[in-house]
């Protein structure tokens, strides 16, 4: 019987459709547990080890294939035979049990053995083994949906690291429900302080099992809220380190520290705008050379460029942990790293001269007491009058829109002289042409630069609307939920849109939207 799943949602959690033959249901959903069978909506599905249940199924609902029971704490010896045993029985029914005996090695093999299933079974008895092994399937099956016996507290967690069905309890109802009303991480955060549980998972979630969860977390929309210390590592945080350590490109040798604002994008502050003026009249046409680097947290630094592609807000005391000097401190150091002669010049206050320590460059400080009094205005000025020489004019006109653009596609998708119009949604002109639009990030409507990151490869047909998954040659791995896309047939763009998968998923899944078209070219 043809089987498919539909996601219409992912953000962390899978919100969509699971389709057997006529029957369908939505996840995350609920699991009843009867005397001989178990029901997900209107579908029945075969219970574990209740082998003459399967002729009542009638073809209508799902079979379990019946492997042996792994009990966590089994010696090594029994643990490996058994899941040997089940290694060989993995073939007949659409559901499988995934037995965990918790010596990796024994489940990591069994696992790696199990073929697709429509359906896989967990038990939550050991967290960093469900969440290795859970990850593990969810990527080689993206089509299947999983289901996780737990402690109703944990419901959140679970469902924000992507787990689709929980037992059908007035507890577990009541956890999901009120996480589906506030599906963030600032509230997954929060309720996983309710239980030891709850906490080890999301512990494990942010710190072990980040770089496995981070693809299927959406790039934010809306402001982000960090409040608690757990919101410093969000996948979402750990992925802007990793990106911008590796695919910003600075400008010039010569960098400027500044501190963050509360208002963003930072540039749009009242302190910035002050900075921005000072430091425009000091190098005048030199200035769009000049790398800036924002020093805050949780995201470390922030680029000039870059500063409309996050808002947040956070906790300010003054007080910076070591963590986030650490970080701010290694992506510093890192874009450095890719200068030649790097010559830096911070302009921070002494509680964030920290991140200063070990830097591989000369540096110097121009903040004396607040970085807006006028002494420590005069030293940024002059500071950078010394060094003027060593920033070049930018070649081309807007070279800010330029660095953005080979940070989000890896190339300039734009031409050699370009204009920018209009207030809020900026359109971007060449010559008499719209080639673009501009609000937090670039929307390209049209170009002829070879696209290196954020592709979507098409097959060879005209595209009418929304991109479906079924009509996807290829995309780009680092392709991200949210994230602005140009679409691709035959090495010519033909659309821009919206990504609604990572990329990994969008040709593997056998249905539903992979990108919301917003632009087609011509």
């Amino acid at each position: 019987m043809n089987t498919m799943i539909e996601i219409t949602s992912l953000d962390g959690k899978r919100e969509g459709m699971f389709h057997h033959g006529e029957t369908s249901c939505t996840f995350p959903g609920l699991l009843t547990f009867r005397k001989d069978s178990m029901s997900w909506g209107a579908l029945s599905i075969e219970k574990p080890l209740s082998y003459p249940f399967r002729s009542h199924l009638h073809g209508t609902g799902l079979s379990v294939t019946p492997l042996l029971r792994v009990y966590p704490g089994a010696p090594p010896g029994v643990a490996r035979r058994l899941q040997e045993a089940n290694a060989s029985l993995r073939e007949g029914g659409d559901v499988t049990t995934v037995f965990l005996s918790g010596y990796d090695d024994i489940d990591t093999a069994f696992v790696r053995s199990l073929n697709e299933s429509k359906l896989f079974l967990f038990d939550l008895r050991e967290e960093r083994a469900f969440l290795r092994h859970f990850f593990m399937l969810r990527k080689r099956y993206p089509n299947a949906v999983s289901y996780v016996d737990c402690p109703p507290e944990t419901v959140p967690v679970l469902a924000y690291a992507g787990v689709d069905i929980f037992p059908d309890t007035p507890q577990h109802r009541a956890e999901l429900a009120s996480f589906l009303e506030d599906p963030t991480p600032h509230y997954v955060e929060m309720r996983a302080c309710a239980s030891l549980c709850a906490k080890r998972l999301l512990d494990l979630l942010y710190h072990e099992f980040w770089g496995e969860h981070e693809p299927y977390v959406a790039t934010p929309d809306d402001q982000e809220l960090f409040i608690s210390s757990d919101s410093f590592w969000r996948p979402t945080v750990r992925r802007w380190e990793r990106e911008v350590s590796t695919n910003y490109v600075p400008p010039s040798n010569v960098c400027v520290l500044l501190p963050c604002s509360a208002r963003k994008p930072y540039s749009s502050s009242q302190s910035h705008k002050t900075f921005i003026a000072s430091m425009r009249k000091a190098l005048r046409s030199r200035y769009p050379s000049l790398t800036q680097l924002i020093v805050t947290s949780p995201y470390g630094v922030v680029p000039r460029e870059l500063e409309t592609l996050i808002d947040y807000d956070t906790v300010v005391t003054g007080r910076w942990s070591h963590d986030e000097v650490e970080r701010s401190r290694t992506m510093v150091r890192t874009i450095l790293e890719k200068m030649e002669d790097p010559f830096v010049i911070a302009h921070l206050p002494e509680n964030e001269q920290a991140i200063l320590d070990g830097l591989p460059c000369d540096v110097k400080v121009t903040c004396d007491g607040h970085p807006l009094s006028a002494p420590s205005m005069r030293a940024l000025e002059d500071t950078l009058r010394s060094v003027a020489d060593r920033i070049d004019t930018a070649a081309k006109s807007h070279a800010h829109m330029r660095t953005l653009s080979r940070f989000l596609y890896g190339t300039d998708v734009f031409g050699e002289d370009i204009r920018i119009k209009g207030r809020g949604v900026k359109q971007v002109y060449e010559g008499s042409s719209c080639v673009a639009s501009f609000d937090k990030t670039i929307r390209p409507f049209s170009t002829h630069a070879p696209i290196r990151r954020r592709w979507v490869s098409m097959m060879d047909f005209d595209l009418k609307g929304d991109l479906f998954c079924v009509g996807i040659e290829d995309a780009d791995d680092d392709i991200r939920p949210g994230d602005e896309v140009v679409i691709t047939r035959n090495g010519e763009m033909v659309a821009s849109g919206k990504a609604l998968l990572p990329g990994h998923m969008m040709s593997r899944m056998r249905r539903g939207k992979a990108v919301k078209v917003k632009k087609r070219c011509g």
